[in-house]
């Protein structure tokens, strides 16, 4: 397959391939380990997880699809009781 060299990497497309359900409707501190959510893959991907029971962890990358805006210094989940970090360093 030919690669455009025009392309620089300077963007990217995501298909997703499913959605998280969660009990969580609105900001919260903490208590998130007592929550449980629900992993929906969207079904033309479900033979991908064929021999997944065979592991002991699954790494989900997801994007937060109702975040309007971002910012390069944030108090993790809004709580005035923790420090203001670098973006990166919250999640």
């Amino acid at each position: 397959m030919k690669q455009d060299r025009q392309n620089h990497g300077d963007s990217i497309h995501i298909k997703p391939i499913g959605v998280v359900r969660s009990q969580v409707q609105e900001q919260q501190f903490g208590g998130f380990e007592i929550i449980d959510n629900v992993i929906e893959l969207h079904p033309e991907f479900s033979e991908y997880l064929l021999g997944l029971e065979d592991y002991s962890h699954l790494h989900v990358i997801y994007w937060l699809s109702e975040m309007n805006e971002t910012h390069g210094l944030h108090r993790p989940q809004g709580n005035p009781e923790v420090p203001v970090v670098g973006m990166f360093a919250c999640r």
